[in-house]
This record gives C-alpha cells, structure tokens and sequence, in this order.
C-alpha cells in the first residue's frame, strides 16, 4: 500500500467514526477536514464530492462489517450454528463494531431510505447483500434439517433484522441495559418456533 492509499485508509477510518455519531449527512468534506487537520481543498482533491465521501465510507464500513462478522461467521459450520453465529457477531458489531455511534448502516438506513440517489443504491446494495447472505444461511438450516422445511427464508430474515433492529433502538437511545440478553432470548424463541 502506497503512502497515499494509507492516508486515505485513515481518513477513512476517522470519517466512518464521525459518521458511526453524526449520519452521513453530518459527514463533511469541511468538518472532517478540520477533525483532521487537513486543508479542505486536500480532501475535496481524494474525493471530489460530499456523495463520493460517503459512498467511501460505506465501502470501509462494509469492509469492517465483513472483517468483524460475515468471515467468522462462514468459518462456523453451516446449519443453525452459522445462522446463530451471523446473529451473534451483527448483535456484537450493533453494540460495539468499534463505532463509537454503533452501526452506521442502521443509522444510515434512517437517513436514506427515502432520498433517491447514489448513496441510497449504494447503501441498498449492502444491505441486500446481507439480507441475502442471511437467507442463505435459513436455507441451509433447512437443508441440514435443524428448521422446518417449510420455514420461509425471507419472513425470518426479516423477523430476525426486527430484533436487531428493536436491540439498538432500546440500547442506544432508551439505555436498557437488559436489551443485549431480551434480543437473545427473542432470536431463540424465534429459531424454536421455526425447529424441527
């Protein structure tokens, strides 16, 4: 990695921080410019746009969230102990993710999900990469047998994003404390509603 490849790397370490707190929207090129202390021009000259700041820090957090829960996840074996794994590591990175502001895709999807353009197709494109690799991890179950044949995929998925979801809602904004062990409990209960 060139040298500047790493100052952008950092940049974008620091600008994912910043928008993990303040959205993408409170994200930029003048406000990270000063978080840094960097000249304005310098950043807008590895940018371009506040749009193109914001799709590159989408890119480095999908490659946190990779890093942090997709990879260990496939590591784990395939059945309900990798649907249980997918679980446990997002609830994690919904917690901590070394975000100081939690998961910025949540935050983010608050903020786009009904602003067309660039960065919306971006976020979406993240998003239902993840939605699909959670279905495929429902289907797999399926296949080994562990959830009822006639589990839909997509309705779980969907049950399951409502219990995330739901997590960092009373975590973050109402301070409960017993969210972390609630959430656990309502994926448990679901999976035994969806078992063989």
């Amino acid at each position: 990695m060139g040298k500047g490849e790493e100052t952008k790397t950092l940049i974008l370490e620091k600008a994912v921080q910043i928008a993990s707190i303040q959205g993408l929207e409170g994200l930029t090129i003048g406000s990270l410019a000063d978080e840094l202390g960097m000249s304005k021009s310098g950043l807008f000259g590895k940018f371009s746009s506040k749009e193109n700041l914001q799709i590159e820090v989408l890119r480095r957090a999908s490659e946190l969230f990779r890093r942090s829960v997709i990879y260990p996840t496939l590591k784990s074996k395939p059945g309900l102990t990798r649907l249980k794994t997918a679980f446990l590591r997002w609830l994690t990175w919904a917690n901590q993710g070394g975000l100081p502001g939690g998961c910025l895709f949540l935050s983010s999807s608050a903020e786009f999900d009904d602003r067309p353009g660039i960065v919306r197709n971006h976020l979406q494109k993240i998003q239902r990469s993840w939605k699909d690799s959670l279905s495929e991890f429902v289907e797999e179950s399926k296949r080994t047998g562990e959830l009822h044949s006639k589990t839909k995929a997509d309705s779980l998925v969907q049950d399951i994003w409502g219990i995330i979801l739901a997590f960092h809602f009373f975590h973050r904004l109402l301070e409960d404390k017993t969210a972390e062990n609630h959430a656990k409990q309502s994926f448990s209960e679901l999976l035994k509603r969806n078992s063989m």
